[in-house]
């Protein structure tokens, strides 16, 4: 029994310390994809050599990188729920220790490329982000509203919820029956749904283009 809780013990020291590690990169790169936004919104074109990109360039990546960005999110809450109803300890653990590949492989780099071509987009077609039309701007403060909403919901309950997901498993293989999906990944769920509420509202201000196609409801 003794060597049991050492093991356990163990295995959640290592899921703590990779996840620490994976917020601090997460922050980093959250902080500089912030930090270059907010250059190119109140000081100009930054940097300098994005004047010389080819508009269909930036225009192709944007696309691409939205693609593989809102598709992600809205694959992987579909994937996740069907997972958490499953009630299959297998299932769950395997889905919840590949997630943040998922992320790491698709989700963020999608995301920096959608944002940078965006950026690079709005100075070969308006001059810089700073007078991109008013959608441009809602744009990506949607999506710096979604990626905090991100981080503060969806990274912080990765953790616990795989240290369940692998408890879950565990008893399974001890013989206990009639084991249900822990609540923490159940609750997950909705933090996916507004995520994909933000994917929405992105791509209705990128359609739509208020305040450029149409006016703004208190403008009218």
């Amino acid at each position: 029994t003794s060597v049991e809780i050492v093991d356990e013990s163990s295995e959640g020291d290592w899921v703590d310390e990779s996840k620490k590690v994976e917020l601090i990169v997460l922050g980093i790169w959250g902080i500089t994809i912030s930090a270059f936004i907010l250059i190119n919104n109140f000081t100009g074109p930054w940097p300098l050599f994005m004047k010389s990109v080819p508009e269909r360039v930036f225009f192709l990546s944007h696309m691409v990188g939205g693609m593989l960005f809102g598709g992600g999110i809205i694959l992987t809450t579909l994937i996740e729920r069907a997972v958490a109803k499953s009630n299959n300890p297998s299932v769950l653990q395997f889905w919840f220790d590949k997630v943040p590949e998922l992320d790491g492989l698709i989700v963020v780099p999608a995301l920096t490329v959608s944002m940078v071509s965006g950026t690079g987009l709005s100075i070969v077609r308006y001059g810089g982000l700073n007078v991109a039309p008013p959608h441009v701007g809602a744009i990506f403060w949607t999506l710096i509203a979604f990626m905090s909403w991100w981080a503060a919901t969806d990274l912080t309950t990765q953790s616990t919820a795989l240290k369940a997901v692998n408890s879950m498993y565990e008893q399974s293989q001890n013989g206990v029956e009639g084991l249900e999906t822990p609540k923490v990944v159940m609750d997950r769920h909705v933090s996916n749904v507004v995520s994909c509420f933000f994917i929405l509202l992105l791509y209705s201000f990128m359609v739509l283009k208020p305040g450029t196609l149409f006016p703004f409801p208190w403008n009218a």
